[in-house]
């Protein structure tokens, strides 16, 4: 019998925003789709702060031109912090700077730039975030940038706000000659409680690393 071959496409994803914007939670919602009451009840309430990095996996088989494609995803989550708050808190520079070398991290397939609604101050914060990024050269022509307007229960996102970011962010592509254009920017509401948002967010996600991620072949076990 002819071995019987599997495709399959990669790509990392890194959350981005300070510390308390959802990342995490975020994070482990996509990750887990099809959570139950209970189960969603447990991730919002005992979701807490990390200071160290956090991994998350997902693998989805997906039918992308007739052609059904394994699509696994890589969340890299880490510390929303620049600044030490204490002697045993680290900092975003300081995991980053040990993590550095993960090969799943020289090209970013996704980037999710997260912000709290009700704290402007967060999304005023994205600039820094982004010339992070930037910095890093995680950014290139099959990368996927979006602005999430996070924890939409508790307030309204403004509409003016968020398009001064992504000028923002066309403006930084534009400065630094990345190839990046107006297709490459996504903007989505959010909420962990309702669930507002998720699904959407997770079907982007798929269908980009799908059809722009790291794309392979290998041999099915049997």
């Amino acid at each position: 019998m002819a071995d019987e071959i599997k495709h399959y496409a990669t790509g990392a994803i890194i959350p981005l925003g300070d510390g308390f914007t959802g990342k995490s939670v975020l994070s482990r919602l996509i990750i887990n789709p099809d959570l139950s009451e209970e189960d969603l009840r447990e991730i919002l309430l005992k979701t807490k702060k990390s200071y160290n990095i956090e991994l998350e996996f997902a693998s989805e088989k997906v039918e992308i031109d007739h052609l059904p494609i394994t699509t696994t995803l890589q969340f890299y989550v880490f510390p929303g912090q620049r600044q030490k708050i204490s002697d045993k808190s680290t900092t975003f520079d300081e995991i980053l700077s040990v993590f550095d070398c993960f090969p799943a991290l020289l090209r970013i397939s996704v980037l999710l730039l997260i912000y709290d609604v009700t704290r402007f101050s967060t999304l005023e914060s994205l600039e820094i975030w982004l010339r992070f990024a930037i910095a890093k050269e995680w950014i290139y022509e099959d990368t996927l940038i979006v602005l999430i307007s996070n924890k939409v229960d508790l307030d309204t996102p403004d509409e003016k706000n968020i398009a001064n970011v992504t000028s923002t962010i066309l403006e930084y592509a534009h400065d630094h000659a990345l190839p990046v254009d107006i297709n490459h920017i996504r903007t989505l509401n959010t909420s962990c409680a309702t669930l507002e948002g998720i699904q959407e967010l997770r079907d982007m996600i798929v269908d980009w690393i799908a059809t722009r991620g790291i794309r392979g072949v290998g041999i099915v076990d049997r």
